[in-house]
């Protein structure tokens, strides 16, 4: 066991020879090494025992440390030890994997460890101030472009500048999303007008057959109740965009899916006409008329969003279940953006969703496999697109598939790191009542906050 002026002697020889490769190293670098860090007690099991050298300590997990040959008890000898390497690892950019990003580290000239994953929540690889040549966004090449070595020189432009466009660019994002959205809604409700003179004779194509049409009798009040039940839950929906914090993202989203189901559902629309699904149905033809009339149509059938209660009579529009792809839409945004405290929400949210879906069938509005449809690809094209935004990898990576195939998704989700945590705060016209309530208007729009702070709590704020 060295002296104290040994043990001195060690931290200074050792502090001169770390920037070495640590690829390097031999038994001895490793002795001095944990002699430097007070961890001398280790030394026999690290290097006597076992022989652990450089690239050992490189290709170590935490798991070594607690399982044979090693076998170490106590848990904050665990834990200095585990810390320590992995500071050796992040040095060390050859070992560095992007695919490891929670625990990802480098340092800067400083010597100081950065953590690549706050850095990630942080936006400072998507922040035009980090200076570097790749085109690509991945953070594999942005590392590299930021990492020049190991010996000192290594750094990381960490000071962002203040982007004004910041809340230009998510206004536009937004507005984007609402002209899909609105462009989809017309002319889905201009092919609802084609269908329609396009619908069978019921008296040369009678209805199809149906399992569950077949056995359930028409009840002619459950229609309406079921667009009773789409709309308050369209008020629920509103109530969460105007309390959340990040209303801006769920809106978008919501346009986003919403105009790419009814766009889909244009086309699986006009290119197949099914038969009435009742004989109570009056689905009559009729004469195109002049231009005048069907732009008077189509937008009588867009403001109204096809609503009976509203009026509007369509026919032939079967496959599949518009109705059915609202309440289903509305169901999982309900659920996805608000916490589990308010189970008692989504409870009623998917209770409204089903219960909507049976009222349907049970108009005979619908034939069954219209709902099924309309509910299973709603479903999946709202997870997926989740599924896809949360995770960083996936829609970080310089890959041109995604681009090419989800144009859209890589627009708008571009700046998004993690899960949109769910956090409620007052609205600015409430602020007047209650004054003390920090809304934060001006920073709705900052990405370091949004990945630096509520990313980093998305879980606490999820529970």
């Amino acid at each position: 066991m060295p002296t104290k002026q040994s043990q001195h002697k060690i931290n200074n020889s050792f502090s001169n020879s770390i920037k070495s490769s640590i690829l390097s190293w031999t038994t001895k670098d490793v002795e001095q090494w944990l002699y430097s860090l007070d961890l001398g007690k280790f030394v026999h099991r690290f290097c006597k025992q076992n022989g652990i050298d450089g690239l050992t300590l490189l290709l170590m997990k935490e798991d070594d440390l607690r399982q044979a040959p090693l076998a170490i008890e106590r848990l904050v000898d665990i834990k200095k030890l585990w810390y320590h390497i992995r500071i050796l690892q992040c040095k060390h950019q050859d070992f560095y994997s992007p695919l490891n990003i929670s625990t990802a580290c480098i340092f800067n000239d400083n010597d100081e460890q950065i953590n690549l994953f706050k850095l990630f929540k942080q936006g400072s690889f998507y922040d035009n101030s980090i200076n570097h040549n790749h085109s690509s966004s991945s953070p594999t090449h942005l590392l590299e472009s930021n990492v020049h070595n190991i010996d000192g020189s290594c750094q990381v432009h960490s000071e962002q500048k203040p982007n004004v466009n910041k809340s230009q660019d998510e206004n536009r994002k937004l507005l984007v999303s609402f002209i899909y959205a609105l462009i989809s809604g017309i002319w889905t409700s201009f092919i609802m007008i084609v269908v329609h003179n396009r619908v069978p004779n019921v008296q040369k194509y009678p209805p199809l057959p149906d399992l569950f049409l077949d056995n359930i009798p028409h009840i002619s009040w459950a229609f309406a109740v079921s667009e009773y039940i789409a709309i308050a839950m369209s008020f629920i929906f509103l109530l969460i965009l105007i309390f959340h914090k990040y209303w801006y993202i769920i809106l978008r989203r919501f346009f986003a899916l919403s105009g790419t189901i009814f766009f889909l559902r244009s086309i699986t629309m006009l290119v197949t006409s099914l038969s009435v699904p009742g004989h109570h149905l009056d689905c009559t033809p009729r004469a195109y008329g002049t231009s005048r009339e069907i732009l008077f149509r189509c937008v009588e059938i867009f403001l109204f969003q096809g609503l009976s209660i509203q009026g509007v009579r369509s026919c032939g529009d079967y496959m599949f279940s518009g109705h059915t792809v609202m309440l289903t839409l509305l169901n999982h945004c309900i659920t996805e953006y608000t916490t589990s405290d308010f189970y008692v929400i989504h409870l009623l949210s998917w209770f409204c969703n089903i219960f909507g879906m049976i009222l349907i069938l049970a108009a005979h509005e619908h034939y069954s496999i219209d709902v099924f449809i309309a509910f299973f690809l709603t479903s999946r094209l709202f997870l997926y697109y989740h599924s896809l935004a949360n995770n960083v990898v996936l829609h970080s990576r310089s890959d041109n598939r995604l681009s090419i195939w989800y144009p859209m998704f890589s627009y708008f989700e571009k700046n998004v790191q993690c899960m949109v945590p769910n956090i409620f705060r007052i609205p600015w016209p409430l602020t007047i009542i209650f004054p003390h309530a920090d809304s934060n208007d001006e920073e709705k729009y900052s990405s370091a906050n949004f990945y630096n702070d509520d990313c980093s709590n998305d879980k606490r704020k999820r529970k």
